[in-house]
């Protein structure tokens, strides 16, 4: 689900909501919060931030999204984070999955670009898994990429008739 504009109020009010796990929002949530709030028009297109909800319990347990449309290049910028109590399940790395395919369903992306922090193995394994490269660095944070890969033709059988 998309965050919402009542969604970046609360978590910079510090107001607890009841669907919240509790130890969301973490610090990356509420500089999201901040961004939604400072840009008050919500984006109608896949290139926004969503919440991440543990199915089970209906539980908001961190976010992910886009940092913006595509640019000049076809590149787009993705960001993720859960609260510690989720971390270690696969759920990023799903989430991840979900950013990725929102992505290639747009023509024009053609490299998805992901920038965890030097020190945040874990989130690095999460882009690994899902197969985006290590290309470049700096003091604090490693850029990790992922290609859109070129659609091989469909084969099709001999005719054996």
């Amino acid at each position: 689900m998309p965050v919402e504009l009542s969604d970046a109020h609360a978590v910079l009010s510090g107001v607890r909501r009841p669907d919240w796990a509790i130890d969301y929002p973490t610090e990356g949530d509420i500089v999201i919060a901040g961004l939604i709030a400072q840009n008050s028009t919500a984006r109608t297109d896949a290139y926004t931030h969503y919440k991440i909800t543990l199915r089970a319990m209906g539980q908001v347990i961190g976010g992910c999204g886009f940092l913006g449309p595509p640019d000049a290049t076809g590149s787009v910028e993705i960001g993720y984070g859960l609260v510690p109590s989720e971390r270690g399940k696969g759920i990023a790395t799903e989430a991840v999955k979900g950013l990725l395919e929102a992505a290639w369903k747009d023509p024009v992306v053609n490299l998805v670009v992901a920038f965890p922090d030097r020190d945040n193995e874990p989130s690095q394994g999460v882009l690994r898994r899902v197969g985006f490269q290590h290309v470049d660095s700096n003091s604090e944070q490693l850029r990790w990429e992922i290609k859109r890969q070129p659609r091989s033709p469909i084969a099709t059988a001999p005719n054996t008739g």
